[in-house]
Order: C-alpha cells, then structure tokens, then sequence
C-alpha cells in the first residue's frame, strides 16, 4: 500500500515538474520572439542601406529554429506522444542541416537528409494513426 502511493506522488510530482519546465521553456521562448524582432528590426529597418549577408541570414534562420524546437519540445512535453517526439526531431535536424558550414563537405547534408526521411518513413508508415474528427463527422 506504501508503495503504491509512493509511486503515485513521484508520478505527480514529475508531471507537475514537467509542466513548470514547459512553461519555463515556453517563457524563454516568448522572450526569445521578441529578442528575434528586434535582431530582425535592427538588420532590416535600421540598416536598410547595408546588405545582409549570407551568415547573417544563416543566424537569423538558425535562431527562428531554435525558437521552433522550443515550442516543440513544450508540445512534446504536454501531449507524450510519438509524434510529438518525431516533430522535435525533425526541427532539430533540419536546425542542424541549415547551420552546416558551406565549407563541409555533402556526406553531413547527405546523412541529415537521411535522417529527415527516415523521420518522414517512421512518421507515416509506423506510428498508429487516430482518426481525425473531421473524418468521423464527415462520415456521418
């Protein structure tokens, strides 16, 4: 019996830990959004004159992801589901591909492809997929 409601609070007691995490992941993201404004407003309004080159937009792209991966993770961390864990993983990857250098050589490209299809394979052909309720109330 003592057991069974240890279980039961270290299984609480981590969901509620889970959901504070979420919502600190979530705040960062929020404050990270703004901060992307106003790298955005900097580059693009107040140096109009200026081109942006290639890195600049290469980190620009970069951080927009991470934001992504962020917001992610947050669903990832609500819904436990597969797919949830596949959407951060796809993000992170092609985070990953977008940063490479233009230096490298193709193999990483190659790999982070790859693992991008694979992703796309588990995605539809292994996960379990549940009807949507568009299609049970347009089957009615």
């Amino acid at each position: 019996m003592f057991k069974r409601n240890a279980k039961e609070l270290i299984f609480k007691l981590s969901h509620f830990f889970e959901a504070i995490l979420a919502i600190v992941v979530l705040l960062k993201v929020l404050l990270g959004t703004i901060d992307l404004f106003r790298i955005i407003w900097d580059s693009y309004i107040n140096n109009s004159a200026k081109p942006v080159t290639y890195y600049e937009l290469q980190d620009l792209f970069g951080y927009a992801l991470l934001l992504v991966i962020g917001v992610e993770l947050v669903i990832m961390l609500t819904l436990h589901t597969p797919e949830s864990v596949i959407d951060v993983l796809l993000y992170a990857i092609a985070r990953k591909l977008l940063l490479i250098p233009k230096d490298k050589g193709m193999i990483e490209v190659l790999i982070g492809i790859i693992a991008i299809a694979g992703l796309f394979a588990i995605k539809k052909y292994i996960l379990i997929k549940k009807p949507s309720l568009a299609k049970i109330n347009s089957s009615h």
